[in-house]
């Protein structure tokens, strides 16, 4: 679903976002179900409003009141930021899209802010990251040269030290220093053509629209050049990633896994072509209709059922497919993620990570009792939202993750994410989908005996689950205390230990 025209003038960019800003709506502040935009309420929702609070404060972070206050960061953009980026424009509403919180290191947020200038269709994204005064001053000397406000250039990045933080307006981003480039209708037109000057003169300035932006880790854009004669439009997709290894990484994976994917009746998308130095990976978009929105708007146990099963029988395919790599997933690595990820809690949340610690500790109990099995392909981050469906052929996408590994992996990772929807939605329904999923997994690989193993694996990746929803949303945290999401995350973890 397109959007609006982001910047005017030479380039044609779009957004793939929601638009409540821009059309007057108020976000809403997010549900349970997880299934909303998780964007704040315009109104102020500063942590200090709320008692009792879970979360203590973060003596290395003394502005995160501030920055997770709509309210205050209004205030601030326009008092701090805009006079200097775009003289005499106001920011007249602010909106969180998206947040990671390190405790006592950094808290990374995703702002979208609505201007009071009217060419300005759709809010603008603004990425602000609040460090220790360590982590700043190192993103300020290795990211941007060590520049200061007065040498940088206008409306791209600005350095507050008082304030401790770095505020980059999109596409700036110092993780991803080729992303402008990369979103540069010029630039793409020049990466796109095959056939030397002539055919690069003869291209289209394509369009540029944005399909997922994940702030300082990857941004998932989709060109579409118009076909000269008035045919079919070419479309092509694009990541640029923080890792300049991972593109070529995943165009080996890609290419290897093409063929036995057409073999096996499944759709891989062709590779075209990397740019290294940038982190970017253009690749064919592969037609189809996603498969999540199919179980999400479902309305009858059948539909459920149906769409279980397809995911069921694609993934028993992916885990027989031949694949070498030296990336290899096991449940200790996994653990030992989940405990990095972790260690700072006990001085923000202490009664999250007391629970986090106990889980691992079972975990690790239990998963001693196993024996290691025969590693096979693993999908890495196997879900609805990676299947695509077109004439009863499905496409598999994002492989960002694969390598090699216990098959448990991949279907405990599946199953969590229907946990995830059920203790959102307080509804049972997608736990039996979940025990259905597994069945249905087994019935095409029983040898893989994944039953066996695969509550280690879903616990933990519960656990991930919440600590990411705590990561995202701390503040939520913070007001909502033991009955918040991950606490309830937590829960469903521990009870799945016991439930197989």
């Amino acid at each position: 679903m397109p959007g609006s025209p982001y910047v005017t003038g030479k380039t044609s960019i779009m957004l793939r976002e929601d638009s409540d800003l821009a059309s007057g709506q108020k976000p809403e502040t997010e549900k349970r179900d997880g299934a909303k935009d998780h964007s704040l309420s315009l109104s102020d929702l500063s942590v200090s409003s709320r008692a009792p609070s879970a979360l203590r404060a973060d003596p290395e972070l003394p502005f995160l009141e501030m920055a997770w206050s709509p309210s205050q960061m209004q205030e601030f953009f326009n008092r701090s930021v805009l006079p200097g980026v775009w003289p005499g424009q106001q920011a007249t509403a602010v909106a969180i899209k998206d947040m990671t919180y390190r405790a006592s290191k950094q808290c990374e947020i995703l702002y979208a802010l609505q201007l009071d200038d009217p060419t300005q269709g759709q809010p603008r994204w603004v990425v602000v990251t609040f460090a220790r005064e360590s982590r700043f001053q190192e993103i300020c000397t290795h990211h941007y040269d060590g520049d200061t406000p007065a040498r940088l250039t206008p409306s791209s990045v600005v350095f507050l030290p008082e304030y401790r933080c770095l505020v980059e307006f999109f596409p700036r981003d110092w993780q991803l220093p080729f992303l402008a480039r990369a979103m540069e209708p010029q630039e793409v037109a020049s990466l796109l053509s095959q056939g030397g000057p002539e055919a690069e003169r003869s291209l289209r300035l394509p369009q540029v629209e944005v399909l997922r932006y994940r702030f300082h880790r990857r941004c998932v854009l989709r060109y579409t050049v118009k076909a000269p004669d008035g045919g079919a439009p070419t479309e092509v997709i694009a990541k640029v990633d923080r890792s300049k290894s991972l593109a070529v990484q995943v165009a080996r994976t890609q290419n290897l896994l093409q063929p036995q994917a057409t073999a096996c009746g499944l759709i891989i998308p062709k590779p075209f072509g990397v740019v290294q130095e940038w982190g970017l990976l253009l690749m064919e978009r592969v037609p189809g209709t996603a498969i999540k929105p199919v179980l999400k708007n479902a309305t009858a146990p059948e539909q459920f059922t149906e769409v279980i099963e397809q995911a069921a029988a694609v993934l028993a395919r992916l885990h027989r497919l031949r694949f070498e790599s030296q990336q290899v997933q096991s449940l200790q690595m996994l653990l030992q993620e989940l405990r990095k990820r972790a260690a700072l809690l006990p001085l923000v949340a202490p009664l999250l990570a007391q629970e986090v610690d106990a889980l691992l500790q079972q975990i690790t109990r239990l998963g001693a009792q196993f024996t290691a099995v025969t590693p096979s392909f693993l999908h890495g981050d196997f879900s609805l939202g990676q299947l695509l469906m077109e004439n009863g052929q499905i496409a598999v996408i994002d492989f960002d993750s694969a390598c090699l590994g216990d098959p448990a992996f991949d279907v405990g990772n599946f199953m969590a994410k229907l946990y995830r929807i059920a203790v959102g939605r307080a509804d049972d329904v997608f736990r039996q989908l979940a025990l259905h999923f597994l069945a249905e997994y087994q019935t095409h690989l029983p040898e893989h005996r994944v039953a066996d193993r695969v509550h280690l694996f879903l616990s933990a990746t519960l656990i991930e689950k919440a600590l990411r929803e705590f990561e995202r949303w701390p503040n939520k945290y913070g007001q909502a205390g033991p009955d918040s999401l991950p606490a309830l995350l937590l829960q469903e973890a521990a009870a799945c230990l016991y439930r197989y």
